[in-house]
């Protein structure tokens, strides 16, 4: 039998680490039956062989902990490794970028989902398709510079909605005592709005009904969401035009 050469990898991707996005990529490498190997700290087997193997290393692990992985094991196995990260803010020339513009929950997704993830790569480096060439998602490249803008914003996005919406799904059910699955057809056609119309604002924001913008102000004043109703508010009236 041949003996394979060194250089020639039979795996084109390493995954390191155990959080959800590292789940999620192997998810979507075993449906699209795309050949990769699994590392993590806690599999107490050592990194090296698993380097040795692979021709990219996908680091996904907290964004403060890469750039120190990188450099921690960057001389392991072969010096022509292609590493790749998915942080959206992080810029490094240690390694390639590529961020899913995608929210992951506990649960893993089906095929189709994951193929509709679009990916946000740094212009003037590797393309998508040169970092994963298996894959056919949307993507797009933007300006180094504007990653940590353009983060903050998918931060808020995702993450400021979901605050506003299980705090509210759970006062539902613990103050007004009202099923929070009743909620759920409103949260959908809030989603629906945001998607179809150009301007989805509704209630007394579209009506211009400051009086009941005031008593719901006075209403949520033992409230530690007041401030945040208040700063909504205040954008929200900065940014009509001639108000």
């Amino acid at each position: 039998m041949r003996q394979v050469p060194q250089f020639e990898r039979p795996y084109p991707y390493l995954i390191i680490g155990n959080g959800r996005l590292a789940r999620h990529f192997r998810y979507y490498f075993t449906l699209l039956s795309v050949p990769h190997l699994h590392w993590s700290r806690g599999s107490g087997e050592e990194i090296s062989p698993q380097l040795a193997k692979a021709e990219k290393v996908l680091v996904l692990i907290s964004d403060d902990s890469i750039e120190r992985f990188i450099e921690d094991h960057q001389e392991e196995g072969n010096t022509q490794h292609c590493w790749i990260h998915c942080s959206g803010m992080l810029s490094t020339p240690l390694a390639e970028s590529a961020h899913p513009l995608m929210t992951f929950a506990s649960s893993l997704y089906d095929l189709l989902t994951y193929q509709s993830i679009p990916f946000v790569t740094e212009e003037g480096r590797k393309s998508f398709p040169e970092l994963f060439p298996e894959l056919h998602n949307p993507h797009v490249a933007i300006s180094s510079k504007q990653k940590n803008y353009y983060h903050a914003w998918c931060s808020m996005a995702g993450n400021f909605t979901t605050i506003l919406w299980q705090e509210f799904l759970k006062r539902l059910e613990n103050e007004f005592h009202i099923d929070k699955e009743l909620a759920f057809p409103y949260m959908n056609q809030v989603m629906r709005n945001i998607k179809c119309e150009e301007n989805s604002i509704t209630g007394p924001l579209a009506r211009g009904d400051w009086m009941t913008v005031k008593k719901h102000q006075e209403s949520l004043t033992n409230d530690a969401f007041r401030s945040v109703y208040e700063a909504f508010i205040n954008i929200y009236k900065s940014s009509r035009s001639g108000y």
